[in-house]
């Protein structure tokens, strides 16, 4: 059986490091962005071009930043949801027990 958290120990969890299926909805998207990327570039100034990947620089790292924001607060959420499960006591009714016959 698999041990999370000596995985999670030696850094072999890397969630942000997975391939992209070939064929997938994610692989046209990143060709066809990569498509529209490459076009402005051939018009542009040396000024444009640096300002353009510049502006692509930010872009990425805001979106890794939103991507890490995401993937905390959906762990976060996780954490509730099982917390909530073993720990919580609010339930209207009494605990189901099970008879030991």
């Amino acid at each position: 059986m698999p041990n999370i958290l000596k995985d999670l120990y030696y850094g072999n969890l890397t969630p942000c490091q997975r391939a992209i299926r070939p064929g997938s909805r994610v692989q046209k998207l990143a060709q066809k962005q990569s498509d529209l990327e490459s076009k402005p570039n051939e018009s542009f100034t040396e000024e444009q071009r640096m300002n353009f990947e510049r502006y692509l620089s930010v872009t990425a790292d805001l979106l890794d930043a939103n991507c890490l924001d995401s993937f905390i607060t959906g762990f976060r959420l996780g954490a509730r949801f099982a917390h909530e499960i073993f720990v919580g006591t609010d339930a209207p009714f009494a605990e189901l027990t099970m008879d030991e016959s």
